[in-house]
């Protein structure tokens, strides 16, 4: 597997540190009196992060006197450890090794403060099935796998790092025991099979980060939190890249819990209520196939789309066959007037709705009660799942497991 590369991100807002600075000016007397003026120095971010050796950051400070003016003068700049980060005479900090620096910005003797860590993720030359790996802080967690399926859990996370910030615009609610699912899940394929999926999670509470929205939104600006966002991405990539290179095709399924009112799961790919409303002969153009998460596998289908989304031998199908209701699936072919999910950002940003992508996706929403709630139930509806992925895999690419 690939070596992964993680970036640089931004900041927060500033950290004031007042002093009393003494400016010698003649009086009008020419005695040689000293004019006594109070700085504050305030440095932009106050606290940041930089993801690798060699990235950057730029820091800037702003000088103002008691009655908040901007007080111009020179200003130097320091690290406190150069062997951790360097900053030049403009306020450009660059990373050296892991570690937490404070870079000191001067402004004719007044001084403002900001922290700066230095994250330097172990390089990994090559990842091993079933050895958990941690990002920063462990906000984010991947478990390699050899199955052709990749796994996510955006939403089950309980960290609530003091160092983020709360999100103050989106979603904040969190998708109670999904992180506990998608392990129960890993097992019951471990159980099945004897090798299991690729799993990515992300354990930071959904009000610090949300994985599944695009960063602007997901993160809200936070260095810490834009750092986990794109652990989660990168190695979803790096998962799904890795199933195409060992098996040349596969599936994602992003894991999730909704509170609607009918408890059955819902198959997100990508199609609105209303288009999964429509009839089957709408549902089979090809227009509706190059529009949704399973493009790759609804293009080279012998078998009319609407089939592959709601036939007997559909991952809903499947499911059926498990006692598991769903929707689209035979037995509730389309919402209806009903609330229902139809997929988010992951989904669409790693199934393949792009031409000559060949790991589709699907969104599974889950019901609380008798799926998510006791670890019981959990471990028999994994159980389930796994049994109706492996069917469906089996049944649309020919094969499952390696030979």
């Amino acid at each position: 597997m690939r070596e992964t590369h993680l970036r640089t991100w931004g900041g927060r807002a500033p950290a004031t540190v007042a002093l009393l600075v003494a400016l010698a000016s003649p009086a009008c007397g020419g005695n040689g009196a000293t004019e006594v003026r109070s700085l504050t120095v305030s440095v932009e971010p106050s606290s940041t992060l930089i993801a690798g050796v060699g990235g950057t950051v730029d820091f800037a400070a702003v000088a103002r006197d008691l009655n908040g003016a901007l007080a111009a003068g020179e200003t130097t700049w320091q690290s406190s450890d150069l062997s951790i980060a360097t900053v030049n005479s403009t306020g450009l900090a660059v990373g050296v090794a892991s570690g937490i620096v404070t870079i000191t910005a001067t402004v004719e003797g007044a001084t403002g403060t900001a922290r700066l860590e230095v994250y330097v993720p172990d390089a990994v030359s090559a990842y091993e099935v079933g050895t958990s790996y941690l990002g920063r802080n462990g906000y984010v967690q991947y478990v390699p796998g050899d199955l052709p399926v990749v796994l996510s859990a955006p939403h089950g996370g309980g960290f609530t790092p003091s160092e983020i910030p709360n999100r103050t615009f989106g979603v904040t609610g969190t998708d109670r025991n999904t992180a506990e699912l998608i392990l129960a899940v890993r097992d019951a394929f471990l159980e099945q099979t004897g090798r299991s999926p690729h799993v990515i999670i992300s354990h930071l509470a959904r009000v610090k980060l949300d994985p599944n929205r695009e960063i602007v939104e997901a993160a809200q600006d936070d260095p810490f939190a834009e750092q986990a966002w794109h652990e989660f991405q990168d190695w979803i990539s790096l998962a799904r890249e890795t199933v195409q290179e060992d098996f040349d095709r596969g599936m994602y399924f992003d894991l999730h819990g909704h509170g609607h009112d009918i408890d059955r799961l819902e198959l997100g790919y990508l199609l609105s209520r209303s288009e999964l409303n429509q009839a089957d002969t709408p549902l089979d153009a090809l227009a509706v196939v190059a529009s949704t998460s399973i493009r790759d596998l609804g293009r080279d289908s012998p078998l009319p789309f609407s089939q592959l989304l709601r036939g007997p031998t559909s991952l809903g199908g499947y499911l059926q066959l498990e006692g598991v209701r769903s929707v689209p699936s035979p037995g509730d072919l389309s919402p209806g007037d009903d609330d229902y999910f139809s997929g988010g950002y992951n989904t669409r940003q790693h199934g393949s709705v792009s031409d000559g992508e060949v790991v589709s996706g699907i969104q599974i929403e889950h019901h609380f009660s008798g799926l998510r709630d006791t670890d019981e139930n959990r471990r028999t509806y994994a159980a389930q799942l796994g049994r109706a992925i492996r069917l469906f895999m089996i049944q649309h690419y020919g094969f499952f497991e390696p030979s």
